[in-house]
């Protein structure tokens, strides 16, 4: 599995997990990786956090966790990727690591890596300032996926 964060002011750090991750580890990824980021990008100014409802998210110790430790939280359905714009940002970086054709993990962490660390800001503004329409867009078609 592999964590990362995003906003329009950019990219956070990168953690690649090996194994299930549980909810104490989800805990310790957003302690060292989550809370430093938002410092990073955003120093004092309030911030929203969204996941992506997988299991070990949605653990109450997590929840707890977030609550005393996030100020804002959108709160959306799970398996709505039309909701969460990391998940173009996902089949983005997907597409870059293919053209690099890994062969072995480590090409393939390799490939992630880089191609994590050159997200463009232009980018991620675009998949960001998306987010008013698409979900004009989702309440029009009436919660059905929409094409982003």
């Amino acid at each position: 599995m592999v964590w990362g964060c995003m906003s329009s002011n950019g990219i956070g750090r990168l953690h690649i997990v090996s194994g299930t991750v549980k909810a104490m580890n989800y805990i310790e990824i957003l302690q060292n990786k989550l809370l430093p980021t938002a410092r990073d990008l955003f120093g004092n100014q309030s911030w929203i956090f969204q996941d992506d409802n997988a299991p070990c998210h949605r653990a109450k110790v997590v929840q707890k966790w977030l609550k005393d430790h996030t100020g804002n939280r959108m709160n959306w359905l799970g398996q709505s990727p039309d909701f969460n714009p990391i998940e173009n940002l996902g089949f983005k970086i997907g597409y870059e690591i293919s053209k690099k054709k890994p062969s072995n993990k480590r090409e393939l962490i390799e490939a992630l890596i880089f191609s994590f660390n050159h997200i463009v800001t232009k980018d991620l503004l675009k998949l960001v300032h998306s987010m008013p329409k698409r979900c004009r867009a989702i309440i029009k078609v009436n919660g059905w996926p929409i094409k982003y």
